[in-house]
């Protein structure tokens, strides 16, 4: 494993993609609200809405908090790998 930068192994993502699975008005309710909750912000692209991840935000508990927001979350959104 490499050293850990910040107090984080390396292997902490740097970067998130939320891929909306239905392209349902649900989706986009579940997005919004996570990003007011947790004051991360998008990068809207094609293959989804990309989170940059730095410092404190490396914190965030990022499945909690969907399923907080709504438990079937899986039906709608998915977590797509970077490139």
């Amino acid at each position: 494993m490499a050293p850990a930068r910040g107090g984080y192994p390396a292997s902490v993502a740097d970067q998130i993609i939320l891929q909306k699975l239905d392209g349902s008005a649900e989706a986009d309710r579940i997005l919004d609200e996570f990003e007011r909750r947790t004051g991360l912000q998008a990068d809207a692209r094609d293959e989804g809405r990309v989170y940059e991840l730095h410092g404190e935000d490396h914190r965030t508990r990022i499945v909690q908090t969907l399923t907080e927001i709504a438990p079937g979350w899986t039906d709608h959104l998915g977590f797509k790998l970077p490139g």
